[in-house]
């Protein structure tokens, strides 16, 4: 029923994609499931394990594992999943482990499962992810109005994700923390229901070959990608982290970041589909330059943040400029890929390990460091990093957002 509605609604702003959309389609929906079941779990995950009494650099080597074990297991076995079955099929395999890794949360007060174990199991369901929608989206998407198929998917994903940090929060403020983790698995389950409506988009039992990839010609999409991934990363772990220990509330602190989440969440929706229309417009590199000069000012005022409303202005305006980065910077990434026939799957595999290596190096760091330094100044450390990170995205050269390029 919800993909008819999603195809009602949708079908006349895909007039060029009719024998495409039901791929699409798919997507639309699995992005509305997951975004509010991990806008429900995965942005509480900080403030629970501070409720668990867990200490920062605990939690910081949650994230740690979560990188070291994507970047040297899960990154590469996905992409040989992906070849050999296919990424809908390695969407399934996400879903599973993400299921699994939220049980582990919710019975974490009972069994204290081990820190190594907590984020590594985490960190592979998303490697699953990111690497099959990555290959799933960019083979079914339409060059020439892939910035309007990226709002669409995007405003979807945050659909979702409008709710699920607001139930979320009244969920664990009334009920208790490790429910949140309970319903999650629910929508879970559901988001397997759409995957399989249609056949695989891409050619199965492929044979990869890195070694055939040329890296030195795409030293500046790993750069940019790279600091994307650090940057986009350190905003939605450590933010919620630095809210938990310096600005909500002990007794209604669920509920606060729940409604701030969604309000935010509610904000970028409409600045997604402005977005996408100004990306097929050959704006995107502006957009982008623009965006991320802007997000890298709201990363160096986190830390002098101490009130809740002050808070919640800022995640608003960081809601408005990531759209405008992301997307131009995805638009492009994908479209890269459609240029290198036969190695897709190597090119974005590349680029996610990668940034898994970097962002598992960056949280290494900062356990160390936490050792030393206090909280504050630990975060405040990863908010200037992910400033930093932020102007890095600037140095891409992505061919599909130079103002005069023409596809085909």
């Amino acid at each position: 029923m919800i993909k008819k509605l999603v195809y009602r609604f949708l079908r006349h702003r895909h007039f060029w994609r009719e024998v495409g959309f039901d791929e699409l389609s798919e997507l639309y929906v699995g992005m509305m499931f997951r975004g509010m079941a991990v806008s429900m779990s995965g942005l509480f995950v900080p403030l629970y394990l501070l409720g668990l009494d867990y200490s920062v650099t605990q939690i910081l080597l949650v994230m740690a594992w979560y990188f070291t074990f994507r970047s040297l297991v899960f990154d590469l076995m996905t992409a040989f999943v992906v070849a050999r079955f296919g990424p809908k099929h390695g969407l399934v395999v996400s879903h599973v482990l993400l299921i699994t890794s939220t049980g582990l949360f919710l019975t974490l007060p009972h069994f204290g499962w081990p820190i190594w174990l907590l984020g590594g199991l985490w960190g592979a369901a998303q490697s699953f992810f990111f690497i099959s929608f990555n290959v799933d989206f960019s083979k079914v998407k339409h060059t020439e109005h892939g910035g309007k198929e990226l709002g669409y998917i995007t405003i979807m994903e945050k659909s979702g994700a409008v709710l699920g940090p607001l139930i979320g929060g009244l969920i664990a403020t009334f009920i208790g923390p490790q429910y949140i983790f309970l319903v999650t698995i629910v929508l879970l389950l559901g988001g397997l229901v759409p995957l399989f409506r249609t056949a695989e988009p891409v050619r199965t039992r492929q044979h990869l070959n890195f070694r055939a990839l040329k890296l030195s010609d795409h030293i500046r999409d790993f750069v940019s990608m790279g600091g994307m991934g650090i940057e986009h990363n350190i905003s939605i772990f450590m933010w919620p982290l630095f809210m938990g220990l310096f600005i909500l509330s002990a007794t209604a602190g669920y509920a606060q970041l729940g409604v701030l989440i969604s309000v935010s969440f509610l904000v970028s929706i409409f600045a997604a589909r402005a977005t996408g229309k100004l990306i097929d417009e050959r704006k995107g590199r502006s957009l982008l330059r623009f965006s991320a000069i802007a997000n890298s000012a709201i990363h160096l005022a986190r830390p002098f943040i101490g009130t809740y409303p002050i808070a919640f202005g800022i995640n608003i305006l960081n809601d408005i400029v990531t759209p405008g980065y992301r997307m131009p910077y995805l638009k492009g990434w994908f479209d890269a890929a459609d240029d290198l026939p036969g190695f897709r799957i190597v090119y974005l595999t590349s680029m996610e390990m990668f940034g898994s290596l970097i962002k598992a190096l960056l949280c290494w760091s900062l356990v160390i460091l936490s050792l030393y330094l206090m909280p504050h100044r630990v975060l405040t450390i990863g908010f200037v990093l992910a400033a930093g990170m932020s102007l890095l995205m600037t140095t891409e050269r992505f061919r599909a957002l130079d103002p005069k390029h023409t596809d085909g």
